[in-house]
């Protein structure tokens, strides 16, 4: 059985939603904005899935774990600097002001989550 790791599935899902919030209402305003945040959203997103691939894997037994997080790691690093060489070289007008700022907004997402789990627990009370 697969475990997937529900702190990285919510740091996932908290990116995806702030680039939809920002990036789809100026869609159709902007689509240069539009199209800069959600490259953003592709840089963070494609390699945090990959990182969480490898961390559902299963582990071999008596063995740690850490050499499979090395692995998700470097892979996540090769990743993202791929995607980087990839957008800049193929979207020509991308406004890189807009994308480096959401892509520390996107980077920095993870600091609400302390505030989603505790809205989910107070759900259930």
């Amino acid at each position: 059985m697969v475990k997937i790791s529900k702190p990285l599935l919510k740091i996932l899902q908290i990116q995806i939603f702030m680039a939809s919030i920002l990036g789809l209402p100026l869609f159709f305003f902007r689509g240069d904005v539009a199209v800069a945040i959600l490259a953003a959203l592709t840089v963070v997103a494609v390699p945090g899935l990959y990182t969480l691939f490898v961390s559902s894997l299963p582990l071999e037994s008596g063995s740690t774990g850490i050499g499979r997080v090395l692995k998700a790691e470097i892979g996540k690093y090769c990743i993202t600097l791929s995607l980087l060489i990839g957008i800049f070289v193929s979207v020509k007008d991308l406004n890189p002001v807009i994308f480096f700022i959401s892509l520390l907004v996107l980077y920095f997402s993870p600091a609400l989550l302390p505030f989603v789990t505790r809205i989910e627990k107070d759900k259930f009370i």
